[in-house]
């Protein structure tokens, strides 16, 4: 934990002298070094805040303690509490216990490896087996808290009796055990429970993991299959010793947080179950729509859950019971009959694509939408700022894009939506992946609504030309422990180490293990639902370096079935370590004529320099940047590609500082919150500023490179979020579109318009395979701050990151200058012959005769 994070606490609980609530904690491997305690008010809902202990050494009972001052005076009802480890690069390197705990005591106990809060100290005097877990029908192992005197005197018992087999030291480990049973499990909802037959150690029951694998669904009909004659419910948890389908005629009482927390009913519906494919299914006659229905599981250590349907198609408000639709009903007019605007299949290079939250476009005053914060306002045409300046979905056909990337817009679990006021996220929280977000709908409660108006929303968007991508988050999910996965098939759908502790190369707390058959079939079953269903045009994968690389290949060949003319891509990294071996994580280069792309952050960093500091790149004066700049306008094909269209060449995204913000910090800035647009004080032309000519140059950059160009919206009129480089949930005065910005720069939207309008002109900027591009591209210069090049020998291209004048030598002949350091499009400038001198922080395009 940082140090000046520790000594805010201690002001803090210096000002406050009784504690918000007081945790005691005891390791039986007694090692307390970089354990903190996480908190945060769950009732009502509020921000977290990490607490150190008070000691890394335990008291005389075996504890330490941390004494947890909330820094906001408020009455809370209910903490959330997460005992975890932080080390260098990841405050989330470990969790006690998957499952978040919650309580409403002032003073708890809590135990490792062991989810019950206690309100009095308990017995720590024996030892549990942390976790065991099957990995194959006759492997076992199991985790101790510390390194048994005897590893033979472990054994697997089911229903009292001991199976035949032997244990031993697990050589991974210095405190697993490896049982080898003599016969294998063939029933995984029986009770398996490992004990030490010694006594040291009291027993753990099994979890079956890897050994689910064995149970696969061949079936395309898991969930809900409606019609207005019968409705079928197919589910897979080949754990459970018996699955009810409960019918609902509502929602349920919502508390204060937006949640049922009772679901309780009698009428419930026992399913049968396919032992062979773990596969439960009930067909139920009459018309159902307008019900609702959950899952309740039981398994055989008497446990019983009530669980989501992780095929649900419909669910109520924030998702709290799933919905009984009649799909064909939601589809707007022409829903099937209209075609999709046209883009070839594989030419992803041809693509623009614009990055965009549903509640940025729309929320801000100024927007002239009424929908605002709704997929709905992108069905409003027409629509104008105060002064008249084209807003919304008509500003979007004027930029040119052809492609809008949607953050996350399945239903996730970060925001009430029945809140009058919705806090504000970007969505990487999933919970329901094959439901629209109820927040951004005009009637989250009604779970038609959100369907339809997301479908409106694509229908808009594709009369205006402009197809839809969508972000997508299989890699990780918000809550472990229950809903969506957990609760109907503990600890398979995620990826474990041998201690049972979720794995988190997410940065979130777990990582869904795609690499196991009935994972990879819900990824894949769950993209086909969103182009089958709604008609979406690609997707952009989160974390792709979590999704391993064969789900990866199978899910871009299933959808290019689908449709040939989808764009798959996706971030070629992981937010901290995982388990998952480097060989099948789909990284950079691992992407190698597999039909997606990824992001190039190589480039990136060569054109701006690091994305979250003051640091320099190319554009901003850095020197030495050139070569970065070279691998990147090649489309990569010299650094990690073997094709230009499996780079997604850009600047910024959603994530770190934006554009303008960026730039402004690499040339000086020192206070954006305050002043975000300092240096264009006193300037009456924009294209004076080299805080502007630096923005300018660097997605210029983008559009005159091989690959496929992405930005973010409001980078065409210099979009500011004050400063705030992760404004994942800050509020709309940060995150929103200003849509005032676009009177104010409108000759930066023109520059922006140009550039596109320029690419979709000349197809030399539009090649993809290598062999062509070594063959028609020629670099001339790059050095000393300056690149220049040639294309097909009748396209020129130079860029000047200097702070001074630069002065290219051109090819023989005579060239028509389209793009300079302030108007860009098809249309003559100027005509050079022999050389032409860009002024500093610029660039230009000219066309030979």
């Amino acid at each position: 934990m940082p140090r000046w994070l520790i000594f805010l606490l201690f002001i803090i609980s210096c000002s406050n002298p009784e504690p918000s609530l007081i945790v005691h904690y005891h390791r039986y491997s007694g090692d307390y070094e970089n354990w903190n305690v996480w908190i945060w008010p769950k009732d009502p809902p509020g921000n977290g805040y990490a607490f150190p202990f008070d000691s890394l050494k335990p008291s005389a009972d075996g504890f330490v303690t941390a004494r947890i001052f909330y820094p906001v005076n408020t009455d809370i009802n209910e903490f959330g509490i997460i005992i975890r480890q932080s080390v260098s690069g990841n405050n989330w390197a470990q969790k006690d216990t998957n499952n978040d705990r919650f309580t409403k005591d002032k003073e708890i106990w809590i135990v490792q490896g062991d989810p019950v809060i206690y309100t009095a100290k308990p017995d720590i005097s024996h030892p549990p087996i942390l976790f065991a877990a099957a990995g194959s029908p006759n492997t076992i192992l199991a985790a101790l808290p510390f390194e048994p005197l005897d590893w033979s005197v472990f054994a697997v018992y089911q229903n009292e009796t001991r199976l035949n087999g032997s244990s031993q030291k697990y050589t991974e480990d210095d405190n697993i055990v490896l049982i080898t049973l003599n016969e294998n499990i063939t029933d995984p909802s029986k009770l398996y429970i490992v004990k030490d037959d010694s006594g040291t150690f009291t027993q753990r029951n099994v979890i079956m993991r890897e050994i689910l694998n064995d149970f696969y669904y061949y079936g395309n009909d898991l969930g809900l299959t409606f019609s207005v004659t019968q409705s079928s419910f197919k589910v897979w948890a080949p754990t459970a010793v018996s699955v009810y389908t409960a019918l609902y005629d509502d929602a349920g009482t919502y508390n204060s947080a937006g949640l049922v927390t009772n679901h309780e009913t009698g009428n419930l519906h026992l399913m049968l179950k396919d032992s062979a494919t773990g596969v439960w299914s009930l067909v139920l006659q009459g018309n159902l729509e307008g019900k609702f229905y959950l899952y309740r599981v039981e398994f055989a250590d008497g446990t019983a859950n009530w669980a989501a349907d992780p095929y649900a198609k419909a669910v109520s408000a924030n998702g709290q019971r799933m919905a009984v639709v009649d799909l064909a009903k939601t589809n707007p007019a022409l829903w099937r009959e209209k075609p999709k605007p046209a883009f070839n299949a594989g030419s992803w290079q041809d693509a623009v694509i614009y990055e965009l939250h549903v509640r940025d476009f729309s929320i801000n005053e100024n927007s002239g939408m009424i929908h605002k914060g709704k997929y709905l306002a992108f069905t409003e045409r027409g629509t104008t700022t105060r002064n008249g300046t084209p807003t919304g979905i008509d500003h979007l056909k004027l930029l040119g894009i052809t492609h809008v990337h949607l953050l996350p817009v399945y239903d996730f679990a970060s925001i009430n939506e029945l809140a009058a006021e919705p806090l504000y996220n970007w969505g990487y929280d999933p919970i329901h992946y094959n439901v629209p977000e109820g927040s951004y709908s005009t009637d989250p409660l009604n779970p038609s609504t959100r369907i339809i108006e997301f479908k409106k929303m694509v229908q808009a968007l594709h009369d205006a030309g402009i197809r839809v991508i969508m972000d997508v988050v299989y890699n990780h999910t918000f809550h472990t422990g229950g809903w969506p996965f957990d609760a109907l098939v503990p600890k398979y759908y995620y990826r474990t180490t041998n201690t049972g502790v979720y794995a988190n190369g997410s940065g979130c707390g777990n990582e869904v293990a795609s690499e196991r058959p009935m994972v990879r079939k819900f990824i894949i079953d769950s993209l086909k639902h969103w182009v089958n269903e709604y008609n979406i045009d690609g997707f952009r994968f989160d974390l792709m370096g979590l999704i391993d690389t064969p789900t990866m290949l199978e899910a871009t060949k299933e959808l290019r079935r689908l449709d040939p003319s989808l764009i798959i891509y996706g971030e070629p990294w992981q937010a901290g370590g995982s388990i998952l071996p480097e060989n099948l994580q789909t990284l950079k280069g691992s992407q190698r004529r597999l039909d997606f792309a990824v992001f190039n952050d190589h480039f990136r960093t060569a054109i701006k320099g690091g994305s979250d500091c003051y640091s320099q790149g190319f554009v901003t004066g850095q020197p030495n940047m050139e070569e970065g700049i070279v691998l990147g306008i090649m489309g990569a094909i010299h650094d990690f590609t073997d094709q230009a269209n499996e780079s997604v060449n850009y600047v910024t995204a959603h994530d770190n500082l934006n554009l303008w913000d960026k730039m402004a910090f690499s040339h000086g800035e020192d206070n954006l919150a305050l002043t975000p647009y300092r240096f264009l004080e006193g300037k009456n032309d924009l294209f004076d500023s080299d805080v502007v000519r630096s923005t300018l140059l660097a997605n210029g950059i983008v559009f005159t490179s091989q690959g496929i160009p992405f930005f973010q919206a409001g980078d065409e009129f210099l979009r500011t979020k004050f400063g705030d480089y992760n404004s994942y949930i800050s509020p709309d005065n940060i995150n929103m579109i200003r849509w005032e910005n676009a009177d104010r720069f409108g000759e930066i939207i023109s520059y922006y318009a140009g550039l596109i309008r320029l690419r979709k002109a000349i197809p030399a900027f539009r090649q993809t395979l290598k062999e062509d591009i070594d063959k028609t591209m020629e670099i001339l210069y790059a050095q000393d701050m300056g690149v220049s090049f040639i294309l097909k020998d009748n396209v020129f291209v130079a860029y000047n990151g200097g702070s001074q004048p630069k002065t290219f030598t051109l090819p023989p002949g005579t060239w028509h200058q389209v793009v300079n350091y302030r108007y860009a499009g098809t249309e003559t400038l100027g005509e050079f012959s022999g050389q032409i001198t860009l002024p500093r922080i610029s660039m230009t395009v000219l066309l030979g005769d």
